[in-house]
């Protein structure tokens, strides 16, 4: 792995695999939803899809051609601490790859006829989204424990922040927000660092300003909070939630073992108790959403309202378990093996390979070997996880929120703190 920094401030990363005939390419900017103003809610997802729009150069078709016309892959995303734009190409077409991708974020059109008509085509995002209520209560999760800060907003904004945005502002978002500083350029696969380099610097023509640095994320304020959300479903999605790590943190690995044991997988004691043996539901796991600057814990059901008290015994039931008892030997080596398996098979793709330096590099400073990331795994014990337990799963810290019918709805206040 190579890594150098441009004396623009921005940095190039690359992984060799001189096996394999492709390359894949990321540009990782750290712009997202954490770093949008009160008037600018899901400006950074929005400004992704103005990239595909058109440049200077290139019309939007043009934009596409480009890839199909070499048999290579086009996308990008948005999160909610950064956007990555990313293509995979046979090495050959690197040039071609790097020369579009700098193009559409350095030359953007940004016209106020393609703003007008991505807002439309974004509230439908918006609104296909709103559909999927198994997706949708994540976010309303997100905003129930971290209420009002940009970490707990949704990416894709609002219907009436989308239809808020004119050109002036994306313009002004644009020039903000895409500077060298705040980019890293990824690449794993059949590549050469220095002529990447040499790419990056001839066609990515950025301007570095020194007015524009990268936002402080605000402190972030957990709230043990109940939210209900009524909405025409045939399932009741529920969430249940905790205090959560940040991905800096030197636990995070035991999370990761104690997420595995409690709710992430099929061998899980809350899948195997709530579905296999139970019943209660088709759709149950848990998950740590961790960020730069802090994290929650989160366990996700979609049942009948009629189970939603014996759910949450069952989840309090066993979450006890976890604070007052060690897990087996046998529990945790699972675990450990599940994780490191992940890890291990995930670095034989070029795009996890590239992912991994991208999102290092830009919320780290810097790329965890892969070595040392399982021997953290295989330095966590059976205390390790109970004294994390103790402390994440703290029965007064528990948040709850809803989405779905409420007439035959029990009052879930009184049984989550009697549950807990």
């Amino acid at each position: 792995m190579q890594i150098t920094e441009l004396s623009s401030g921005l940095i190039v990363a690359s992984e060799h695999i001189p096996h394999v005939r492709t390359v894949t390419i990321g540009f990782w900017v750290r712009c997202g939803t954490f770093c949008e103003a009160e008037t600018e809610r899901g400006l950074s997802h929005f400004l992704e899809h103005m990239f595909f729009k058109g440049s200077h150069s290139r019309t939007a078709r043009q934009i596409v051609e480009a890839f199909d016309d070499v048999g290579g892959e086009l996308n990008a995303y948005t999160t909610k601490e950064y956007t990555c734009f990313y293509a995979k190409v046979i090495d050959e077409h690197l040039p071609i790859a790097v020369e579009v991708l700098a193009d559409m974020l350095s030359r953007p059109l940004l016209s106020g006829s393609d703003v007008e008509r991505e807002k439309q085509i974004v509230l439908e995002e918006i609104a296909l989204y709103e559909d999927t209520p198994d997706e949708l209560i994540h976010d309303y999760m997100a905003s129930t424990v971290w209420p009002e800060h940009p970490l707990g907003l949704p990416i894709l904004g609002t219907k009436e922040s989308i239809n808020a945005i004119d050109s002036q502002i994306v313009e002004s978002f644009y020039q903000r927000h895409y500077i060298p500083q705040s980019i890293v350029v990824a690449a794993a696969g059949n590549v050469d660092h220095d002529k990447l380099m040499k790419l990056v610097e001839q066609y990515l023509t950025l301007e570095c300003r020194d007015n524009c640095a990268i936002p402080v994320v605000p402190e972030v304020a957990y709230a043990e909070r109940i939210n209900i959300v009524e909405r025409a479903t045939e399932q009741l999605h529920l969430c249940l939630g905790f205090p959560g790590l940040s991905f800096r943190d030197s636990n995070i690995y035991t999370l990761n073992m104690l997420n595995n044991i409690f709710g992430a997988g099929m061998s899980s004691r809350l899948f195997q108790g709530v579905r296999e043996e139970l019943g209660l539901a088709y759709s149950i796991y848990s998950y740590s959403a961790s960020f730069a600057a802090a994290g929650y814990y989160v366990i996700y059901a979609g049942l009948s309202t009629k189970n939603a008290e014996v759910l949450l015994n069952t989840v309090a039931r066993e979450a006890a378990r976890l604070r007052t008892d060690l897990v087996s030997p046998e529990e945790l080596n699972r675990a450990k093996q599940q994780v490191k398996g992940a890890l291990v098979m995930g670095l034989e793709s070029t795009a996890n390979r590239m992912s991994r330096m991208g999102r290092g590099l830009l919320l780290l400073g810097k790329v965890m070997d892969a070595e040392e990331i399982v021997r953290k795994i295989e330095r966590v014990t059976a205390e390790h996880v109970q004294q994390l337990a103790v402390k994440i799963l703290e029965p007064n810290h528990a948040s709850l929120c809803t989405l779905g019918p409420t007439a035959d709805l029990p009052k879930l206040g009184p049984i989550l703190r009697n549950s807990f």
